[in-house]
């Protein structure tokens, strides 16, 4: 996991001292022989569960711990959001991020820590690996200059409350399909304008959901009416 953050954009925001991450490896707080970091669950021995006291070993010996908070990845959690990463990214000091393995972990690990369960959606995974991955991302692109134009981020579909408007690039026409001549006409007030009717459209054919929580105004609305009545853009 930790080479992820190695390369590409966090990467380079990483060696700029933007964030920092660590990994801690349980087995290091295991006191058994061979480092054993799960076993089965008391009256199911089917599967695998972490074990409770290696878990808060690990968590206990982070700095600070308390300061942080504290997310596992879980189905019975609620499904993650951007207003959820806006949240994260908001911490002063930062996540400690659970990544779930085998069956999951012994309950009693919630009744030692404060600890949110996030889900990434109703289906299954091996490990909470790639999860912690997501919401890590998530929460580093928003953190000012990770991301080298801070406007890529303002404009973000969801961000701004709607799906992103379609991008083109060359070749300009490729098997009969052109790109709209009002991105290639330079006039960037008619640019934005299509933009906009644009994302309303995508969002209201495809996460209507996301209209409600969004302060519409009276041009959005006859955007909206237009696109129910099947006109073009």
């Amino acid at each position: 996991m930790q080479d992820y953050f190695l390369k590409g954009l966090l990467g380079r925001a990483s060696q700029r001292g933007l964030f920092s991450t660590s990994f801690i490896n349980i087995r290091d707080f295991s006191n058994s022989k061979h480092r054993k970091v799960d076993d089965f669950p008391y009256s199911d021995h089917q599967g695998m569960i972490l074990k409770v006291d290696v878990l808060a070993r690990a968590i206990s010996s982070i700095d600070q711990y308390a300061e942080y908070r504290l997310l596992y990845m879980c189905p019975k959690g609620p499904v993650l959001s951007q207003e959820s990463i806006n949240r994260y990214s908001q911490e002063s000091k930062g996540l400690i991020i659970i990544p779930g393995y085998y069956e999951g972990i012994d309950e009693r690990l919630f009744d030692l820590f404060t600890i949110e369960r996030v889900s990434l959606g109703n289906f299954i995974l091996s490990s909470g690996e790639l999860p912690a991955l997501v919401i890590a991302e998530a929460v580093l692109r928003q953190i000012p200059d990770v991301v080298g134009n801070p406007e890529s981020v303002g404009e973000d579909s969801l961000l701004s409350g709607l799906l992103e408007y379609p991008q083109y690039s060359n070749p300009r026409n490729y098997q009969g399909l052109e790109v709209p001549e009002v991105l290639v006409n330079g006039n960037h007030k008619l640019i934005e304008t299509w933009r906009r009717k644009a994302s309303i459209k995508h969002t209201l054919f495809q996460k209507p959901s996301l209209l409600a929580q969004l302060e519409i105004t009276d041009s959005d609305k006859k955007i909206i009416v237009h696109a129910l009545e099947g006109d073009p853009l």
